[in-house]
Formats: C-alpha cells, sequence, structure tokens
C-alpha cells in the first residue's frame, strides 16, 4: 500500500495573462481558474500507480480559498483527499517560500511514499519546485523516467537523461517530476464528480503549521520582481541572392557571426 501525494496548483485559464506592473504578479480577479495544464499527467501517474499497487492517493494544493474547486476536480478524477493550504501569510510566496511550506506539510504528514509533480505552471514556468522541495525533504527526484515498477519499499525506474540511458534503483520516499505527455489523462466521470462533493478536504493554514519564523510570503521570499513588460518574439529576415556557391558562402558567414560555424561544418577556428 502506497501513500502517494500529488502536487498540483489552480492557475488562471489565459494565454497571455495580464501582469499588475506594480506587484509583478497576475491579475486573477474575474478570469476562470483551471488546473494547471502540467499537472494532469502527475494526478494521473498518481492514480495508475494506486490502481496497480495499491494505496491512496491526496492532491495539495497551495493557494486562495477558491483552489479547493481544483482539489474536488482532482477527487472527481480518480484522488482519494485533499489538501489545501492558505493562509493570507503564504500569499506572493516565491518557488522558494512554497517549497519551505511545503516540507512544513510533509513534516507534519510523516508517513508519504510517493510526490508527484508537473513539469511547471503556465503562469510561472520556472519549474523549480520540485527540485527545492527535494532538496528541502531531504529525498531523491527523478525526472525523465521512462519505466518504472515498485517492489516492496524499491522503486527501479528507467530513465533517459540526454544521450544516457539510467537504470535507477532507490528506496521511498522519492519526488517524481512528470513530463507533460509522460501519460494520456483519463476523463473525468460524472460518478466521480458527484463523489467529489462529499470527500472532506483538510485545511492546512499557518498556525496549523506551527510554521517557523522565516516562512513569509508576503516579506521574506528572495525573489523580488523590480520590473515587468510583455516579450514580444521578433524575427529577422534576411534572402540571400547569388548563385549556390554564392549563397553557401553567405550561409557560412552567417554562422561565424553567430558562433555556430563549428557546430554545422566541424570547422574549428
Amino acid at each position: 500500500m502506497l501513500d502517494i501525494f500529488v502536487l498540483i496548483k489552480q492557475v488562471p485559464k489565459v494565454h497571455d495573462p495580464e501582469v499588475d506592473r506594480k506587484t509583478g504578479t497576475i491579475v486573477r480577479e474575474g478570469i476562470e481558474n483551471i488546473i494547471n495544464p502540467d499537472d494532469w499527467y502527475a494526478l494521473e501517474l498518481g492514480i495508475s500507480l494506486k490502481k496497480k499497487y495499491g494505496g491512496n492517493v491526496t492532491v495539495v494544493t497551495m493557494g486562495p480559498a477558491q483552489a479547493e474547486s481544483a482539489l474536488r476536480e482532482a477527487i472527481a478524477m480518480g484522488a482519494d483527499d485533499g489538501i489545501l493550504i492558505c493562509d493570507n501569510i503564504f500569499a506572493y510566496s516565491d518557488t522558494l517560500q512554497t517549497a519551505l511550506v511545503l516540507k512544513e506539510v510533509f513534516d507534519k504528514i510523516e508517513n508519504y511514499d510517493l510526490i508527484i509533480t508537473g513539469t511547471e505552471t503556465s503562469d510561472s514556468s520556472t519549474g523549480q519546485v520540485p527540485y527545492q522541495l527535494s532538496e528541502a525533504l531531504d529525498i531523491p527526484l527523478i525526472t525523465d523516467i521512462f519505466t518504472m515498477e515498485i517492489e516492496d519499499k524499491c522503486f527501479k525506474c528507467q530513465r533517459n537523461f540526454g544521450h544516457e540511458s539510467q537504470n535507477i534503483e532507490v528506496d521511498l520516499p522519492i519526488l517524481i517530476r512528470v513530463g507533460r505527455h509522460f501519460n494520456e489523462p483519463r476523463l473525468i466521470s460524472l460518478l466521480g464528480i458527484k463523489e467529489s462533493y462529499y470527500k472532506d478536504v483538510k485545511l492546512f493554514d499557518f498556525n496549523a503549521l506551527n510554521c517557523p519564523e522565516y516562512i513569509d510570503g508576503c516579506n521574506k521570499s528572495p525573489t523580488k520582481v523590480v520590473k515587468t513588460e510583455k516579450f514580444v518574439i521578433k524575427r529577422k529576415n534576411e534572402f540571400i541572392e547569388g548563385n549556390v556557391n554564392e549563397k553557401i558562402q553567405r550561409l557560412i558567414e552567417i554562422m561565424q557571426e553567430h558562433r555556430i560555424e563549428k557546430i554545422w561544418t566541424g570547422v574549428k577556428k
């Protein structure tokens, strides 16, 4: 029986979110919120492992009270329980403060075998929390998994890292970061939706966690936003005239200008 925890985040459902230039945060008022797209793959893995090995899947999110709806959506998909980490003092937490709060949560829970996350969130795209939480809890983080199995309390997997194929065996607990399209998330049934509203969602606030003084997202997040601006990708087009040899020569000159000639031609200068 496995104690599986899946971390999710509720994010705005917008392709091009508006940013408050004073605070550097995304404007969320009046915008529909959804479960972060990458987190569906983490959730599917957790539910699949529960079905294969037995156990319990608890979905965890940190955010305002409205984030409870994301937990119930995950429960409707097949998770068993939900934990909402919610307190005004956690507001504006950067990735480090978020990881420190999550550490307090898992220290309080004590019993966990697998913590599963997605790759990154669509509202910040840093992908830092899995690595920071792994360090904070002092448990291994495994990414880029190709195949996996669990025997007793030993996790065995094959991972592809660059041009390497690695076979890993490690004792639980561990943290797994799941890439997009790692699997195919299942559809949510009407029965699942109905049953999700009969489940209790646990609330962890600052006092419940008995957090240390250094946990204060509002004032002690080391990340400071000094400027925000909309980034527009502009591409430069250049039409190369001449015969074939002249065009080749011009292409080589362009590669030399950008210091990529040796990559394509093998010429070292």
